[in-house]
């Protein structure tokens, strides 16, 4: 059967619930029209020139990011900017745009479950509660057995597939319960909300350092895992989602995961 961006916006909405995302974010149909037929989709984190020109050479008929495309308001739409310049190319190319961001944090399976899982975390819980809705912000759960804050500092590496990690704390520290929140939860308030709940470690993104001093004198050690890499884990899940629902379906759609969508800054 033939299928309509509206179908995959659908689809998508029903894994993250657009009414889950935080108020200042942007999240939903980007660029594009909802009746265009779809066949091929790319995910990825973000949109760049790079990932426009994959879509292109692939064929692409829509892009899937995690972080909003259009995140803040804009005025015009002119060649000259850099924005402008994207939006231009996309529209002459007749690629939609969606984005699933915060939302897509808080949603069961999302980007702090994923890690969750990769983890292989058990008696998982939120972070932090979001309204009266079974799903938070952010993920607590515990290891199998307690392990030396070390061993878990290489566990992440593996996983992130990261040759380095900034960390605070105790190399010899014992860990057991730990909590998360992919992308950037670095604030204070989060590492306090983690230390509420019992946990050893607090692993995020985006950690400053007086903050991390505010961590250390209270004994919680911390993984900054990137921003980046934390949330990059769940593009190949986004893409699964869609191909198991094509099948599941009978949707004539193929999804593929960017092969060039690489960070910005990397810890050498």
């Amino acid at each position: 059967m033939s299928v309509k961006c509206s179908d995959i916006i659908n689809i998508m909405e029903e894994y993250a619930n657009p009414n889950l995302a935080e108020d200042w974010d942007n999240v939903g149909l980007m660029v594009g029209d909802e009746n265009k037929i779809i066949s091929k989709i790319l995910v990825a984190l973000d949109i760049d020139d790079k990932i426009i020109d994959e879509a292109i050479d692939k064929k692409c008929d829509m892009i899937i990011t995690h972080h909003p495309f259009i995140f803040k308001g804009i005025k015009s739409i002119k060649a000259s900017d850099t924005l402008g310049n994207r939006i231009i190319k996309l529209v002459k190319n007749n690629i939609c745009v969606f984005s699933a961001h915060t939302n897509l944090d808080i949603a069961i399976n999302g980007t702090s479950d994923t890690f969750a899982k990769l983890l292989n975390l058990e008696k998982v819980s939120n972070l932090f509660e979001k309204d009266n809705s079974l799903v938070g912000l952010g993920r607590v759960g515990e290891l199998e057995e307690t392990i030396p804050f070390s061993n878990l500092i290489e566990k992440v590496k593996g996983i992130l597939n990261l040759n380095k990690l900034v960390v605070s704390g105790d190399l010899g520290s014992p860990i057991k319960k730990v909590g998360i929140c992919t992308g950037a939860g670095g604030e204070v308030d989060f590492m306090l909300q983690a230390i509420s709940k019992g946990c050893d470690v607090y692993i995020t993104g985006d950690i400053k350092y007086h903050n991390s001093q505010v961590a250390n004198d209270l004994g919680l050690c911390l993984i900054d895992a990137t921003h980046y890499a934390s949330e990059a884990i769940i593009v190949p899940v986004i893409c699964d989602y869609i191909n198991s629902c094509s099948r599941k379906l009978n949707m004539n759609i193929e999804c593929i995961t960017s092969s060039v969508n690489g960070q910005t800054l990397n810890i050498v």
